[in-house]
């Protein structure tokens, strides 16, 4: 796929697919004293392979470690009553290499651990694409910082979730950048992503995905957003809301996934 570039941008856009299962990392404020599960899932539509990482949750203060855990079943189905069984490659690592993802398809994923049985329900929206991408130079404190800007077309009369990821020279920026169409439904939409903690150069290669989510894991990734956001406040942050049954942390999602690749000039 060929990017238009704005008159006003100067780079060049390299279009790429990465084919990847789920590369995410589960980074949650938790209350909890006592261990829980902790599912990620993620079903998209580039890939054969999927992936589905289940681990245990640490308490507040105790060493940042969360375990693989091996021996659950996992099961992914969707609503036409396809069933796609997810084997054990690694401790906690569960992966089907038979599934793409069908947007506008309902997927239902079944973890049984322990006896406890674990369900999420996710369904794929229509995938939306990038226009164009471009940069913005802000000055910080004296300085220069450059940005990514992306922009796309928000579908007209569709409420339309979206998560971007950013990373740079193969590194993952920590910062979480979702948005929601409440105020763009139908519109052009410019979205900028900085993060204070990247300091883009020239050279620079940087990664950007633009994934299309449905309203739980917007939430889900919302409430990390503001965990975050609230650290050095003193209201205790809260779990961020899982689409996960049973009492398990971490999320479900069926996503449309679209990844470039630019060179920062």
């Amino acid at each position: 796929m060929r990017l238009k570039i704005a008159p006003y941008i100067f780079l060049l856009v390299f279009s790429t697919l990465i084919y990847s299962s789920c590369e995410d990392i589960i980074d949650v404020d938790l209350n909890d004293a006592a261990p829980r599960l902790v599912i990620e899932g993620n079903i998209n539509n580039k890939t054969d392979t999927q992936g589905v990482w289940i681990s245990t949750s640490a308490a507040i203060g105790s060493l940042n470690v969360f375990p693989g855990v091996s021996g659950a079943t996992v099961a992914v189905t969707d609503n036409r009553g396809a069933e796609f069984i997810f084997r054990e490659r690694a401790p906690g690592i569960y992966s089907s290499r038979r599934l793409r993802g069908q947007p506008g398809t309902t997927y239902t994923l079944k973890v049984t651990y322990n006896g406890n049985i674990y369900s999420a329900t996710s369904t794929m929206p229509q995938a939306v694409s990038i226009d164009s991408l471009g940069f913005n130079t802000t000055k910080v404190f004296n300085n220069e910082r450059k940005s990514i800007q992306l922009l796309f077309r928000d579908p007209a009369g569709v409420k339309n979730y979206y998560r971007f990821v950013l990373s740079v020279n193969g590194i993952k920026s920590n910062s979480i950048f979702v948005f929601d169409d409440d105020f763009n439904d139908g519109n052009k939409v410019t979205r900028e992503l900085f993060d204070f903690d990247v300091d883009l150069e020239s050279g620079d290669k940087a990664n950007i995905e633009m994934q299309c989510i449905d309203q739980p894991v917007f939430k889900y990734w919302e409430g990390l957003s503001q965990n975050r956001n609230r650290g050095g406040a003193s209201t205790t942050p809260a779990n961020p809301v899982s689409n996960i049954s049973n009492g398990a942390l971490g999320y479900f999602s069926a996503r449309t996934e679209q990844k470039e690749i630019v060179s920062i000039p």
